[in-house]
């Protein structure tokens, strides 16, 4: 199945009102189970490429690794560069092969967000690749945004001021044409601090107003029954790697200390790692409703 962008997965999956997970895939062992796992359960899956979260791991590797595998899928997946900062590393991403790129201009005024993503857009359209971009600032881990500023640091005791505006958000969208929106509600990159706080009236009146998908990053370590208030609300597109991530290094952390060092060999934490990732986002996919939908007609 070829690869394919994410407004083409995302536009059904507002339509019938299910939400697909992006999910960090830094190397092949999380690209091997989390696509072994969308083909078992027949789902469309996003891979995401983040440099700030895979520094050792470069771009010129990890992207055209992951298009390859997209290429190879039986169901529809899209490589997704997560958090460009500028309109360089959008290109790059573009020549690696990436089917869809996240412009990250949440760190610049409103008007500058607007320049440099209608720019980003232009070029990404002009050979065929989808554009996501952001409006307010998602807080929490400044290693997944990339942003080490005041932004970040002030969202945990102010995050109101940082929300997605639903009145500029239209504008923002019309403005610039992007195919996808990353809304802040509430929700954080990397673990939250406390009881998430969610604004879903928010995201219901920003979804009203906006025509494209819309995104939440820092979606993931979630109580489960939140997942489909998300979903209802107006979210297509689920950003999620902190709660996979950390059950998998506990798995990886029980096996290790069980087993017999005599024997154990790299490969065997290869083949685990596989496997927590595929058993993981098999029951992602389930829970976000994206199961059996890999047709999108």
């Amino acid at each position: 199945m070829p690869l394919v962008g994410i407004k083409e997965i995302l536009v059904h999956a507002r339509q019938r009102q299910y939400g697909v997970p992006s999910l960090l895939a830094g190397n092949l062992d999380m690209v091997t189970g989390m696509i072994k796992a969308a083909e078992e359960v027949r789902s469309p899956l996003i891979l995401a490429f983040n440099r700030q979260m895979t520094p050792t791991i470069p771009a010129t590797l990890s992207l055209p690794m992951s298009v390859r595998a997209a290429q190879q899928a039986g169901v529809p997946v899209a490589v997704f560069l997560d958090h460009g900062h500028d309109l360089e590393e959008v290109v790059q991403a573009i020549h690696l092969g990436a089917s869809a790129v996240m412009f990250d201009g949440s760190r610049l005024d409103y008007e500058e967000n607007v320049r440099q993503t209608r720019e980003v857009v232009r070029v990404a359209h002009a050979v065929g690749v989808d554009v996501e971009a952001e409006l307010g600032a998602i807080g929490g881990s400044a290693a997944e945004t990339g942003r080490i500023d005041e932004t970040v640091e002030d969202q945990d005791a102010h995050p109101e001021r940082y929300f997605t505006d639903p009145e500029l958000a239209a504008e923002f969208v019309e403005r610039t044409g992007v195919d996808v929106l990353a809304v802040s509600f509430g929700n954080v990159h990397g673990v939250y601090r406390g009881k998430p706080r969610l604004d879903l009236e928010r995201v219901r009146r920003i979804h009203a107003r906006v025509l494209v998908p819309l995104a939440a990053h820092g979606a993931s370590g979630l109580a489960e029954e939140v997942y489909p208030q998300l979903i209802q609300s107006g979210i297509s597109k689920v950003g999620y790697y902190t709660a996979m991530g950390m059950v998998v290094a506990r798995q990886l952390k029980y096996m290790l200390a069980e087993a017999d060092d005599s024997v154990l060999a790299y490969h065997q934490i290869i083949a685990a790692s596989v496997a927590a990732f595929y058993t993981e986002t098999k029951w992602l996919l389930q829970l976000l409703g994206c199961a059996g939908k890999a047709d999108l007609a």
